[in-house]
């Protein structure tokens, strides 16, 4: 996708599609009443469709190989991202119905922020050890804010712990881009990497089903006939990120992404609220200075890229990781 004006927009209803498979799945976990089948169906669909890809590109021959002759290169802990967003959309899926789909979007981006600092300050990722610098350190002071306002009437003594649960699986996800980003240079492919974690979700997805049903009953009847819309989704978001940021950079991407979710979080809660309370105004404050967060904290990200020099293809691609 050459032009940027297309890829800009792709990219913004990429960030929107974010918010959409927050909603589908939390709709999901209530009308079935398990937020255990509401993953395992995200995740099943969407590795149906990683597979469709990599076989369409011819992927997973090329990634095979590279594999293969990278054998010493390779560490343990990058095939683990699949267990990594298993937990993170797990505990999304669980907290949405609670909290509305604004509310989790700002935490995920605070986590997300946590998550990338920790990354790039212990050297995870391909793209090398980033220090933290001023304008990253006020990006991450203005979504701690943006948590805090967004989160205002939502709190009580039953679910003061659901917050911090998204936030922490913000952070995961960070670290699941980190383990991404290596797999996508170890196999040279998107789409493998996309196969690879959704594989390997797909082992943890159906033990937690196995527990689930010993300890309660799950009634597939209830589930909805759009519930794999989430995971489709989430594959999609996966390819469109991966080939936009390269025209516009990893950035813009980044800020298309939060400014799409931002957006598409509140006509959501607006329209088709998850929880009780659905849009409030404290909500929508919160969710413009998640956006603002972002800005800063990815100026400060670019500040430090110049300094470093070109931004690498695997930095590229792992913009924002298939969950």
């Amino acid at each position: 996708m050459r032009s940027p004006v297309l890829a800009t927009a792709a990219t913004l209803a990429a960030g929107a599609a974010v918010a959409v498979q927050t909603s589908v799945n939390g709709h999901v976990s209530v009308d079935t009443g398990s937020p255990v089948l509401a993953t395992a169906v995200n995740h099943g669909s969407a590795l149906a469709i990683a597979l469709i890809v990599a076989l369409a590109m011819g992927a997973l021959p090329r990634a095979v190989r590279s594999l293969k002759a990278r054998r010493s290169e390779i560490k343990r802990w990058w095939f683990f991202g699949g267990l990594m967003g298993f937990v993170a959309v797990l505990a999304i899926i669980t907290v949405t119905p609670e909290v509305g789909v604004v509310a989790v979007g700002v935490a995920i981006t605070l986590g997300q922020l946590i998550g990338s600092v920790i990354a790039d300050s212990f050297n995870l990722g391909p793209g090398g050890k980033r220090r933290l610098n001023l304008l990253r350190t006020v990006g991450l002071g203005v979504a701690v804010v943006a948590v805090l306002v967004g989160a205002i009437g939502r709190f009580d003594v039953s679910n003061a712990l659901v917050i911090p649960i998204v936030v922490l699986a913000g952070v995961v996800i960070a670290i699941q881009q980190a383990a991404n980003g290596w797999l996508v240079v170890v196999t040279g492919e998107f789409a493998a990497m996309s196969v690879i974690n959704f594989l390997t979700s797909g082992v943890f997805v159906g033990l937690a089903l196995v527990v689930s049903l010993f300890v309660h009953p799950i009634d597939f009847g209830s589930l909805p006939p759009w519930a794999p819309l989430g995971g489709l989704l989430g594959a999609v978001i996966g390819v469109v990120t991966a080939l936009t940021v390269r025209t516009i950079g990893v950035l813009s991407a980044i800020l298309c992404i939060a400014a799409g979710q931002a957006i598409a979080s509140v006509l959501l809660d607006l329209v088709v609220p998850v929880d009780a309370l659905g849009l409030t105004p404290t909500a929508v404050v919160g969710a413009v200075l998640a956006v603002a967060a972002v800005g800063i904290a990815g100026l400060g990200a670019a500040a430090a890229a110049r300094r470093r020099g070109p931004i690498s293809d695997a930095d590229a691609t792992t913009a924002v990781a298939p969950r």
